[in-house]
């Protein structure tokens, strides 16, 4: 599920560095908690970020027995000299004290987002396997963390939780507009899905925008069948046809090297030039034939027309499409009964037709246990196995 956190009460999360599940009126500016977790988690850098306090730093002082009113982060959080030793009035019960110090007050506003090995176009069912890239780069407004890397991946045990993004701005709007930023330039491409996308689409709706939201929004977005963003349909169209018919070609030349290096003569059919490619998306069946004019050009046939259309095989295994002279980043990876396509960091899913004969996991994960006997009869909707993926179990 997406995770959109707010800012807490600087002043508060001192003492109690995350407190989660916190609501706000702002008919009444009170803030009330619903649970209580003093320690530090995985948000504390939103209260570091409005603060100035490095909370781990804080708190190790103070295991080490130096006083609050010692520690220079707190200190310039009461508006104080940083390197005086002056007791602090942390009630603010004295009548002198409002003239040395000043009531902590935030300064900005931060939005933070969980990263997550979940799909958002499946009910955020968590997913594990391998990573082959991940690309982000934090700015002056902008941090983020991920405990994977490049080549890294997730097993079925851990946690789908794998990265945070935290974006600061001057106040919520400026923030949340540079989140969005953040979340449209990184790049994540490995055998699970992410909510990046989905993230970037709730960022811009314009309840959260206006931050007229209530509890219950996010729920309603889903039983709306809220989606991410997906690229123009005609574009991914084109760009799964040119990337079967790639794939096809690709296997064509392979196989006629391997016989050649066996020093055998292939036979004249081997290598072909023309193929067809038939697949599903959003509903509706294409069957296309797409002839390699070169190393470099297609020509894609369909209901009587044909499109010319560049494809360059890229050094990181995708794709470099051309098409009305604007090129496109296409990458894709191998599904259930599907190819998950990413053109221009934007997801969609390529269908072929499934076989009802075969059932098949739609995540990857260990198997529990089976739910029928072999050669049970198995109802439309019955669920038939269990697996566990990212310490959850899923029914099949």
């Amino acid at each position: 599920m997406p995770v959109l956190s707010n800012v807490s009460n600087p002043c508060v999360s001192l003492l109690l560095p995350n407190l989660s599940s916190d609501l706000y009126s702002p008919a009444e500016d009170h803030f009330y908690f619903l649970e209580l977790n003093p320690r530090l988690q995985v948000e504390h850098p939103t209260t570091e970020m409005v603060s100035g306090v490095n909370l781990p730093a804080a708190q190790l002082q103070i295991a080490m027995g130096i006083p609050l009113h010692c520690i220079r982060d707190i200190r310039q959080l009461y508006g104080l000299n940083p390197h005086g030793t002056n007791e602090i009035d942390f009630d603010f019960q004295k009548p002198d004290s409002a003239q040395l110090q000043r009531k902590p007050r935030p300064k900005g506003h931060v939005v933070a987002c969980r990263i997550t090995a979940e799909n958002p176009d499946a009910g955020f069912k968590p997913s594990s396997g391998s990573l082959q890239e991940l690309n982000f780069r934090s700015s002056t407004n902008v941090w983020g963390y991920f405990s994977v890397g490049t080549a890294g991946g997730l097993h079925e045990f851990a946690d789908s939780q794998f990265g945070h993004i935290f974006a600061y701005g001057s106040d919520r709007d400026e923030s949340r507009r540079n989140m969005v930023m953040a979340l449209k330039e990184i790049s994540i491409r490995g055998d699970f899905r992410t909510p990046v996308d989905f993230l970037v689409t709730l960022l811009e709706t314009d309840a959260f925008s206006g931050n007229s939201f209530t509890t219950g929004w996010l729920d309603t977005l889903i039983s709306e069948n809220l989606t991410a963003e997906r690229p123009d349909p005609t574009l991914a169209v084109i760009c799964g046809a040119v990337q079967k018919a790639h794939v096809l070609s690709e296997a064509c030349w392979k196989e006629y090297k391997t016989i050649l290096e066996k020093g055998q003569v292939p036979a004249r059919d081997t290598l072909k030039t023309v193929f067809g490619v038939d697949f599903i998306y959003e509903g509706v069946r294409y069957n296309f034939t797409a002839a390699r004019s070169s190393s470099t050009f297609w020509t894609l046939y369909l209901n009587g027309g044909r499109t010319m259309v560049a494809a360059r095989p890229l050094a990181d295994g995708g794709l470099l499409v051309l098409i009305d002279e604007k090129s496109h980043s296409v990458y894709w990876r191998e599904e259930v009964g599907a190819v998950r396509l990413m053109v221009d960091n934007k997801t969609c899913l390529i269908e072929q037709e499934n076989d009802p004969t075969q059932l098949r996991s739609p995540s990857p994960g260990k198997l529990v246990r089976f739910l029928v006997d072999s050669g049970d009869h198995v109802k439309a909707g019955q669920a038939y196995a269990e697996i566990e993926v990212s310490e959850l179990i899923l029914m099949l």
